[in-house]
Protein backbone atom coordinates (compact mmCIF):
# COMPACT_ATOMS: atom_id res chain seq x y z
CA UNK A 1 0.00 0.00 0.00
CA UNK A 2 1.83 3.23 -1.20
CA UNK A 3 2.47 5.57 1.81
CA UNK A 4 -0.64 8.46 2.30
CA UNK A 5 -3.62 6.36 0.31
CA UNK A 6 -6.05 5.20 2.12
CA UNK A 7 -5.92 1.14 2.16
CA UNK A 8 -8.36 -0.70 -0.33
CA UNK A 9 -10.94 -3.25 0.43
CA UNK A 10 -13.15 -5.51 -1.70
CA UNK A 11 -15.86 -6.49 -0.70
CA UNK A 12 -18.08 -9.75 -2.15
CA UNK A 13 -21.79 -9.05 -1.92
CA UNK A 14 -24.21 -6.87 -1.40
CA UNK A 15 -25.91 -8.13 1.09
CA UNK A 16 -26.99 -6.74 3.83
CA UNK A 17 -23.40 -8.51 5.59
CA UNK A 18 -21.41 -7.00 2.73
CA UNK A 19 -22.76 -3.23 2.54
CA UNK A 20 -22.59 -3.27 6.55
CA UNK A 21 -18.96 -3.87 5.94
CA UNK A 22 -18.38 -2.18 3.44
CA UNK A 23 -20.10 0.68 5.37
CA UNK A 24 -18.22 0.65 8.42
CA UNK A 25 -14.69 0.35 6.33
CA UNK A 26 -15.54 3.39 4.40
CA UNK A 27 -16.72 5.41 7.53
CA UNK A 28 -13.39 4.15 8.93
CA UNK A 29 -11.09 5.07 5.94
CA UNK A 30 -11.07 2.43 3.59
CA UNK A 31 -11.25 3.05 -0.33
CA UNK A 32 -13.91 0.04 -0.54
CA UNK A 33 -15.84 -1.59 -3.95
CA UNK A 34 -18.73 -3.46 -3.14
CA UNK A 35 -19.21 -6.47 -5.91
CA UNK A 36 -22.70 -8.22 -6.58
CA UNK A 37 -23.43 -10.28 -9.26
CA UNK A 38 -27.45 -9.84 -9.09
CA UNK A 39 -28.80 -6.41 -10.63
CA UNK A 40 -29.42 -5.10 -7.26
CA UNK A 41 -28.53 -5.09 -3.79
CA UNK A 42 -29.97 -6.79 -0.92
CA UNK A 43 -30.12 -10.56 -1.22
CA UNK A 44 -33.07 -11.50 0.64
CA UNK A 45 -33.68 -8.03 2.04
CA UNK A 46 -35.60 -6.73 -0.84
CA UNK A 47 -38.36 -4.61 -1.26
CA UNK A 48 -40.48 -4.11 -4.56
CA UNK A 49 -43.55 -1.66 -5.54
CA UNK A 50 -45.88 -3.38 -7.29
CA UNK A 51 -49.58 -1.58 -8.17
CA UNK A 52 -49.17 0.82 -5.14
CA UNK A 53 -48.15 -1.99 -2.58
CA UNK A 54 -44.73 -2.29 -1.20
CA UNK A 55 -43.65 -6.47 -0.78
CA UNK A 56 -40.82 -7.23 1.05
CA UNK A 57 -40.05 -10.26 -0.82
CA UNK A 58 -37.52 -12.39 1.40
CA UNK A 59 -37.29 -10.90 5.08
CA UNK A 60 -40.21 -9.15 6.72
CA UNK A 61 -39.17 -7.15 10.07
CA UNK A 62 -36.65 -6.30 12.24
CA UNK A 63 -36.21 -6.77 15.89
CA UNK A 64 -36.50 -4.10 18.08
CA UNK A 65 -33.50 -5.22 20.70
CA UNK A 66 -30.65 -5.00 17.90
CA UNK A 67 -29.28 -1.83 19.30
CA UNK A 68 -26.83 -1.28 16.90
CA UNK A 69 -28.46 -1.93 13.76
CA UNK A 70 -31.08 0.74 15.04
CA UNK A 71 -28.67 2.87 15.70
CA UNK A 72 -27.11 2.39 11.78
CA UNK A 73 -30.19 2.83 10.42
CA UNK A 74 -30.46 6.34 12.39
CA UNK A 75 -27.19 6.99 11.06
CA UNK A 76 -28.40 6.83 7.46
CA UNK A 77 -30.82 9.18 8.15
CA UNK A 78 -34.32 6.32 8.10
CA UNK A 79 -34.72 7.68 11.96
CA UNK A 80 -38.35 9.03 10.95
CA UNK A 81 -39.11 5.93 8.97
CA UNK A 82 -38.95 3.51 11.58
CA UNK A 83 -42.02 2.28 12.65
CA UNK A 84 -42.77 -0.72 15.32
CA UNK A 85 -46.59 -1.31 15.58
CA UNK A 86 -48.51 -1.83 18.22
CA UNK A 87 -50.98 -5.12 16.92
CA UNK A 88 -49.99 -8.31 18.96
CA UNK A 89 -48.71 -11.52 17.40
CA UNK A 90 -50.75 -14.49 17.33
CA UNK A 91 -51.05 -18.11 16.99
CA UNK A 92 -53.53 -19.70 15.07
CA UNK A 93 -55.99 -22.30 16.50
CA UNK A 94 -59.21 -24.05 16.27
CA UNK A 95 -60.12 -21.53 14.07
CA UNK A 96 -59.33 -18.29 15.53
CA UNK A 97 -56.14 -16.54 15.87
CA UNK A 98 -55.17 -16.36 20.16
CA UNK A 99 -52.98 -13.39 20.95
CA UNK A 100 -49.81 -13.03 22.56
CA UNK A 101 -48.00 -10.04 23.29
CA UNK A 102 -44.10 -9.65 23.22
CA UNK A 103 -42.33 -7.96 25.80
CA UNK A 104 -45.60 -8.42 27.84
CA UNK A 105 -45.42 -8.07 31.75
CA UNK A 106 -48.88 -9.63 31.83
CA UNK A 107 -48.59 -13.64 31.61
CA UNK A 108 -52.21 -13.57 30.34
CA UNK A 109 -51.05 -11.09 27.85
CA UNK A 110 -47.71 -12.83 27.20
CA UNK A 111 -48.56 -16.04 25.95
CA UNK A 112 -51.13 -17.35 23.93
CA UNK A 113 -53.14 -19.25 26.69
CA UNK A 114 -56.58 -19.84 24.89
CA UNK A 115 -54.82 -22.11 22.47
CA UNK A 116 -52.55 -23.36 25.16
CA UNK A 117 -54.46 -24.48 27.66
CA UNK A 118 -53.66 -25.37 31.17
CA UNK A 119 -52.10 -28.45 29.84
CA UNK A 120 -50.29 -26.20 27.10
CA UNK A 121 -49.37 -23.42 29.86
CA UNK A 122 -47.88 -26.04 32.30
CA UNK A 123 -45.24 -27.59 29.03
CA UNK A 124 -44.57 -24.02 28.48
CA UNK A 125 -43.50 -23.40 31.86
CA UNK A 126 -40.86 -26.86 31.75
CA UNK A 127 -39.58 -25.38 28.50
CA UNK A 128 -39.45 -22.02 29.48
CA UNK A 129 -37.44 -23.09 32.92
CA UNK A 130 -34.00 -23.35 30.89
CA UNK A 131 -34.63 -20.01 29.17
CA UNK A 132 -35.28 -18.65 32.68
CA UNK A 133 -31.94 -19.79 34.16
CA UNK A 134 -29.38 -18.79 31.63
CA UNK A 135 -31.60 -15.88 29.96
CA UNK A 136 -28.78 -14.34 29.24
CA UNK A 137 -26.80 -16.45 27.43
CA UNK A 138 -29.81 -17.49 24.91
CA UNK A 139 -29.74 -13.75 22.57
CA UNK A 140 -30.20 -14.50 18.71
CA UNK A 141 -27.09 -11.54 18.67
CA UNK A 142 -24.41 -13.57 20.39
CA UNK A 143 -24.60 -17.28 19.62
CA UNK A 144 -21.14 -17.49 20.35
CA UNK A 145 -22.82 -16.83 24.45
CA UNK A 146 -24.98 -20.07 23.88
CA UNK A 147 -23.03 -22.45 26.61
CA UNK A 148 -26.05 -25.30 26.96
CA UNK A 149 -28.12 -27.35 24.52
CA UNK A 150 -25.86 -26.66 21.22
CA UNK A 151 -24.54 -30.17 21.14
CA UNK A 152 -28.33 -31.45 20.77
CA UNK A 153 -31.90 -31.00 18.93
CA UNK A 154 -33.88 -28.99 20.36
CA UNK A 155 -36.31 -31.91 19.51
CA UNK A 156 -34.62 -34.27 22.18
CA UNK A 157 -34.44 -31.13 24.31
CA UNK A 158 -38.52 -30.78 23.89
CA UNK A 159 -39.21 -34.48 23.88
CA UNK A 160 -37.62 -35.03 27.44
CA UNK A 161 -40.13 -32.41 28.80
CA UNK A 162 -43.14 -32.07 27.45
CA UNK A 163 -45.64 -34.28 24.80
CA UNK A 164 -45.45 -35.28 21.12
CA UNK A 165 -48.71 -32.87 20.44
CA UNK A 166 -47.28 -30.02 21.96
CA UNK A 167 -44.18 -30.23 19.82
CA UNK A 168 -46.23 -29.99 16.94
CA UNK A 169 -48.99 -28.22 17.81
CA UNK A 170 -46.85 -25.51 19.12
CA UNK A 171 -43.10 -25.81 19.16
CA UNK A 172 -42.86 -26.74 15.79
CA UNK A 173 -44.46 -23.42 14.43
CA UNK A 174 -42.62 -21.39 16.28
CA UNK A 175 -39.42 -22.93 15.53
CA UNK A 176 -40.17 -22.59 11.74
CA UNK A 177 -41.63 -18.77 12.51
CA UNK A 178 -38.39 -17.54 14.19
CA UNK A 179 -35.18 -19.61 13.04
CA UNK A 180 -36.91 -21.27 9.67
CA UNK A 181 -36.67 -24.96 10.36
CA UNK A 182 -37.99 -27.90 12.48
CA UNK A 183 -36.98 -28.52 16.01
CA UNK A 184 -35.44 -31.97 14.90
CA UNK A 185 -32.81 -29.35 12.83
CA UNK A 186 -32.35 -26.66 14.82
CA UNK A 187 -30.18 -27.07 18.09
CA UNK A 188 -31.50 -27.10 21.95
CA UNK A 189 -30.01 -23.48 22.49
CA UNK A 190 -31.41 -21.88 19.19
CA UNK A 191 -34.78 -23.19 20.07
CA UNK A 192 -34.39 -21.20 23.77
CA UNK A 193 -32.46 -18.05 21.57
CA UNK A 194 -36.00 -18.49 19.50
CA UNK A 195 -38.25 -18.51 22.48
CA UNK A 196 -36.48 -15.48 23.84
CA UNK A 197 -36.78 -13.65 20.76
CA UNK A 198 -40.47 -14.89 19.94
CA UNK A 199 -41.92 -13.32 23.41
CA UNK A 200 -39.03 -10.79 24.39
CA UNK A 201 -38.59 -8.86 21.10
CA UNK A 202 -41.36 -6.60 18.81
CA UNK A 203 -40.85 -6.69 15.01
CA UNK A 204 -40.97 -3.60 12.90
CA UNK A 205 -40.18 -1.75 9.36
CA UNK A 206 -39.46 1.16 7.65
CA UNK A 207 -42.52 3.03 5.76
CA UNK A 208 -39.98 2.44 2.33
CA UNK A 209 -39.94 -1.45 3.11
CA UNK A 210 -37.31 -3.28 4.86
CA UNK A 211 -34.79 -2.79 1.17
CA UNK A 212 -34.88 0.82 2.55
CA UNK A 213 -31.78 -0.49 4.83
CA UNK A 214 -29.70 -2.02 1.90
CA UNK A 215 -30.70 0.47 -0.55
CA UNK A 216 -29.42 3.20 2.14
CA UNK A 217 -26.49 1.63 3.18
CA UNK A 218 -25.63 1.00 -0.54
CA UNK A 219 -25.57 4.92 -1.10
CA UNK A 220 -22.80 5.22 1.45
CA UNK A 221 -20.26 2.64 -0.45
CA UNK A 222 -19.12 2.30 -4.17
CA UNK A 223 -21.12 -1.17 -5.04
CA UNK A 224 -20.51 -2.60 -8.85
CA UNK A 225 -24.16 -4.65 -9.58
CA UNK A 226 -23.84 -6.90 -12.70
CA UNK A 227 -20.01 -7.81 -11.49
CA UNK A 228 -19.55 -11.79 -10.30
CA UNK A 229 -16.40 -12.35 -8.69
CA UNK A 230 -14.56 -14.96 -10.17
CA UNK A 231 -11.93 -15.59 -7.35
CA UNK A 232 -9.73 -14.89 -4.88
CA UNK A 233 -6.23 -13.93 -5.71
CA UNK A 234 -3.49 -15.00 -3.55
CA UNK A 235 0.00 -14.06 -3.01
CA UNK A 236 1.75 -16.90 -0.74
CA UNK A 237 -1.24 -17.14 2.16
CA UNK A 238 -2.31 -13.45 1.54
CA UNK A 239 -5.18 -12.15 -0.42
CA UNK A 240 -4.58 -9.31 -2.52
CA UNK A 241 -7.20 -8.97 -5.15
CA UNK A 242 -9.87 -9.91 -6.29
CA UNK A 243 -11.17 -11.35 -10.42
CA UNK A 244 -14.61 -10.65 -11.40
CA UNK A 245 -16.30 -10.61 -14.85
CA UNK A 246 -19.42 -8.87 -15.69
CA UNK A 247 -22.55 -11.50 -15.31
CA UNK A 248 -23.81 -10.78 -18.70
CA UNK A 249 -20.34 -11.05 -20.50
CA UNK A 250 -17.05 -9.34 -20.65
CA UNK A 251 -13.33 -8.95 -19.75
CA UNK A 252 -12.60 -10.48 -16.70
CA UNK A 253 -11.17 -7.92 -14.54
CA UNK A 254 -8.76 -7.37 -11.19
CA UNK A 255 -9.43 -5.11 -8.40
CA UNK A 256 -6.80 -4.65 -6.04
CA UNK A 257 -7.08 -5.33 -2.27
CA UNK A 258 -5.53 -5.02 1.19
CA UNK A 259 -8.14 -6.70 2.69
CA UNK A 260 -11.40 -8.81 1.45
CA UNK A 261 -14.27 -9.30 2.64
CA UNK A 262 -16.38 -12.31 1.45
CA UNK A 263 -20.09 -12.25 2.19
CA UNK A 264 -21.85 -14.20 0.56
CA UNK A 265 -23.57 -17.80 1.41
CA UNK A 266 -21.62 -20.75 2.78
CA UNK A 267 -22.28 -22.80 -0.33
CA UNK A 268 -20.77 -20.29 -2.40
CA UNK A 269 -17.33 -19.32 -0.55
CA UNK A 270 -15.32 -22.07 -1.67
CA UNK A 271 -15.74 -21.74 -5.51
CA UNK A 272 -14.47 -17.79 -5.20
CA UNK A 273 -11.76 -17.85 -2.02
CA UNK A 274 -10.56 -21.76 -2.62
CA UNK A 275 -8.58 -23.36 0.16
CA UNK A 276 -9.18 -22.15 3.79
CA UNK A 277 -8.60 -22.90 6.85
CA UNK A 278 -9.24 -26.04 8.85
CA UNK A 279 -12.32 -24.28 11.03
CA UNK A 280 -13.61 -22.14 8.42
CA UNK A 281 -14.02 -25.32 5.19
CA UNK A 282 -15.79 -27.20 8.81
CA UNK A 283 -18.16 -24.56 9.20
CA UNK A 284 -18.85 -24.21 5.91
CA UNK A 285 -19.02 -27.90 5.19
CA UNK A 286 -21.64 -28.06 8.16
CA UNK A 287 -23.73 -25.21 7.76
CA UNK A 288 -26.96 -26.37 5.78
CA UNK A 289 -30.14 -23.99 4.43
CA UNK A 290 -33.69 -24.15 4.49
CA UNK A 291 -35.73 -23.37 1.33
CA UNK A 292 -38.19 -20.35 1.90
CA UNK A 293 -41.35 -19.52 -0.25
CA UNK A 294 -42.81 -15.68 0.19
CA UNK A 295 -46.26 -15.36 -1.07
CA UNK A 296 -47.32 -11.51 -1.10
CA UNK A 297 -50.56 -10.28 -2.13
CA UNK A 298 -52.76 -7.38 -2.32
CA UNK A 299 -56.03 -6.58 -1.78
CA UNK A 300 -58.16 -3.29 -3.02
CA UNK A 301 -59.80 -3.59 0.99
CA UNK A 302 -59.27 -3.16 4.63
CA UNK A 303 -59.38 -7.28 5.78
CA UNK A 304 -60.09 -8.12 9.58
CA UNK A 305 -58.01 -10.52 11.96
CA UNK A 306 -54.98 -9.91 13.54
CA UNK A 307 -51.79 -8.47 12.13
CA UNK A 308 -49.86 -11.00 12.80
CA UNK A 309 -47.24 -12.43 12.78
CA UNK A 310 -49.88 -15.29 13.02
CA UNK A 311 -48.35 -18.48 13.39
CA UNK A 312 -50.13 -21.76 11.14
CA UNK A 313 -49.89 -24.80 12.42
CA UNK A 314 -49.38 -27.87 10.33
CA UNK A 315 -52.20 -29.42 13.19
CA UNK A 316 -54.85 -26.56 11.94
CA UNK A 317 -54.23 -28.01 8.21
CA UNK A 318 -52.20 -24.81 6.93
CA UNK A 319 -49.17 -25.00 4.39
CA UNK A 320 -47.60 -22.10 4.83
CA UNK A 321 -45.98 -21.30 8.57
CA UNK A 322 -47.05 -17.99 9.39
CA UNK A 323 -48.43 -14.88 7.90
CA UNK A 324 -48.84 -11.00 8.33
CA UNK A 325 -50.53 -8.27 6.73
CA UNK A 326 -48.63 -4.70 6.22
CA UNK A 327 -50.59 -3.29 9.54
CA UNK A 328 -47.60 -5.03 11.26
CA UNK A 329 -45.41 -3.40 9.53
CA UNK A 330 -46.68 0.17 8.09
CA UNK A 331 -49.55 1.67 6.78
CA UNK A 332 -47.68 3.07 4.00
CA UNK A 333 -47.08 -0.60 2.63
CA UNK A 334 -50.54 -0.55 0.47
CA UNK A 335 -52.78 2.29 -0.81
CA UNK A 336 -55.22 3.88 1.19
CA UNK A 337 -58.16 1.49 2.37
CA UNK A 338 -56.06 -1.49 0.72
CA UNK A 339 -54.18 -4.28 2.67
CA UNK A 340 -51.01 -6.23 1.77
CA UNK A 341 -50.62 -9.70 2.70
CA UNK A 342 -47.75 -12.18 3.27
CA UNK A 343 -47.42 -16.02 3.75
CA UNK A 344 -43.97 -17.16 4.17
CA UNK A 345 -43.38 -21.07 3.81
CA UNK A 346 -39.84 -22.33 5.51
CA UNK A 347 -38.35 -25.30 5.90
CA UNK A 348 -38.99 -29.18 5.09
CA UNK A 349 -42.65 -27.92 3.69
CA UNK A 350 -41.14 -25.36 1.14
CA UNK A 351 -38.81 -28.01 -0.18
CA UNK A 352 -41.99 -29.67 -1.33
CA UNK A 353 -43.91 -26.26 -2.76
CA UNK A 354 -40.86 -24.58 -4.18
CA UNK A 355 -41.55 -26.23 -7.72
CA UNK A 356 -44.88 -25.32 -7.78
CA UNK A 357 -46.06 -22.78 -10.75
CA UNK A 358 -46.85 -19.35 -9.07
CA UNK A 359 -50.21 -19.47 -9.37
CA UNK A 360 -51.10 -22.75 -7.57
CA UNK A 361 -49.13 -21.23 -4.33
CA UNK A 362 -50.96 -18.06 -4.94
CA UNK A 363 -53.96 -19.69 -4.77
CA UNK A 364 -52.78 -21.94 -1.60
CA UNK A 365 -51.93 -18.59 -0.27
CA UNK A 366 -55.38 -17.06 -0.50
CA UNK A 367 -57.27 -20.39 1.07
CA UNK A 368 -54.92 -19.65 4.11
CA UNK A 369 -55.28 -15.96 4.42
CA UNK A 370 -58.90 -16.40 3.87
CA UNK A 371 -58.94 -18.71 7.15
CA UNK A 372 -56.51 -16.16 9.30
CA UNK A 373 -57.73 -12.63 7.88
CA UNK A 374 -61.32 -13.15 6.63
CA UNK A 375 -61.61 -11.81 3.26
CA UNK A 376 -62.98 -14.80 1.32
CA UNK A 377 -65.08 -11.99 -0.88
CA UNK A 378 -62.50 -9.68 -1.54
CA UNK A 379 -60.58 -10.08 -4.55
CA UNK A 380 -56.89 -10.10 -5.13
CA UNK A 381 -55.69 -6.91 -7.05
CA UNK A 382 -51.54 -7.76 -6.84
CA UNK A 383 -50.05 -11.07 -6.34
CA UNK A 384 -46.10 -11.99 -6.10
CA UNK A 385 -44.10 -15.16 -5.22
CA UNK A 386 -40.60 -15.32 -4.53
CA UNK A 387 -38.23 -18.45 -3.98
CA UNK A 388 -35.01 -18.24 -2.01
CA UNK A 389 -33.09 -21.91 -2.17
CA UNK A 390 -30.45 -20.78 -0.07
CA UNK A 391 -33.40 -19.15 2.33
CA UNK A 392 -32.21 -19.00 5.95
CA UNK A 393 -28.53 -20.76 7.36
CA UNK A 394 -29.97 -23.98 10.02
CA UNK A 395 -28.61 -23.27 13.31
CA UNK A 396 -27.85 -27.02 13.72
CA UNK A 397 -26.19 -28.60 16.58
CA UNK A 398 -22.99 -27.42 17.14
CA UNK A 399 -23.53 -23.96 15.68
CA UNK A 400 -22.54 -22.01 18.75
CA UNK A 401 -18.94 -23.58 18.80
CA UNK A 402 -18.16 -22.96 15.30
CA UNK A 403 -18.75 -19.38 15.41
CA UNK A 404 -16.97 -19.54 18.37
CA UNK A 405 -13.73 -21.04 16.37
CA UNK A 406 -14.34 -19.36 13.54
CA UNK A 407 -14.22 -15.73 15.09
CA UNK A 408 -11.16 -16.95 17.07
CA UNK A 409 -8.82 -18.70 14.18
CA UNK A 410 -10.58 -16.85 10.95
CA UNK A 411 -10.61 -17.70 7.46
CA UNK A 412 -6.77 -19.33 7.44
CA UNK A 413 -5.91 -16.50 4.54
CA UNK A 414 -4.44 -13.51 5.36
CA UNK A 415 -6.43 -10.33 4.91
CA UNK A 416 -9.66 -12.50 4.19
CA UNK A 417 -12.55 -12.28 6.31
CA UNK A 418 -15.95 -14.01 5.99
CA UNK A 419 -18.71 -12.54 7.12
CA UNK A 420 -23.25 -12.88 6.72
CA UNK A 421 -25.80 -14.82 8.83
CA UNK A 422 -24.09 -17.91 8.80
CA UNK A 423 -21.20 -17.07 10.25
CA UNK A 424 -23.63 -15.28 13.15
CA UNK A 425 -27.47 -16.03 13.37
CA UNK A 426 -30.08 -16.71 11.19
CA UNK A 427 -31.74 -12.72 10.74
CA UNK A 428 -31.08 -9.40 9.02
CA UNK A 429 -29.83 -8.46 12.12
CA UNK A 430 -27.34 -11.41 12.68
CA UNK A 431 -26.23 -10.46 8.76
CA UNK A 432 -25.18 -7.07 9.63
CA UNK A 433 -23.54 -7.74 12.78
CA UNK A 434 -21.24 -10.02 10.95
CA UNK A 435 -20.47 -6.95 9.11
CA UNK A 436 -20.11 -5.09 11.44
CA UNK A 437 -17.32 -7.57 13.19
CA UNK A 438 -16.00 -8.15 9.50
CA UNK A 439 -14.90 -4.54 9.43
CA UNK A 440 -13.64 -4.24 12.83
CA UNK A 441 -11.01 -7.39 12.61
CA UNK A 442 -9.90 -5.13 9.73
CA UNK A 443 -9.56 -2.29 11.77
CA UNK A 444 -7.45 -4.68 14.17
CA UNK A 445 -5.07 -5.79 11.67
CA UNK A 446 -4.55 -2.89 9.74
Amino acid sequence: MAEGKAPRAVVIGAGLAGLAAGYRLSRDGWDVLVLEREGEVGGRCRTVVQGGFQFDTGAQYFRDSYDSVLKTAIELGLGDRFRIPSPSAAYFYRGKAARFAPRSLNPLALLPWPALGWKGLVDAVSIAVPLLRGYRSYNMRFPHRWVNGDLRTAADFLCARTKPDFICSFCEPLSRYALGVEPDRASAAAFLAALRATFADRTGCFTGGIGLLPDSLAKRVRVMCGMEAQRVVLEGSVAVAVKARPTEGGRQRSYRADLVVCAVPAPLVGGITGGLGGTAERMISETEYSNEIVVNIGFSAEVGGEAGPVLLPASEGFRFDWALTNMSKSLEYAPPGATGITLVCPGRRSASLIGEEDDALIEMALGEAGKVFGMIAVPPVQSRVDRHTLGRPVVSPGHAGRVRRLWEEGSGIKNLVLAGDWTRSPTIEGAVMSGFYAAEIAGLRR
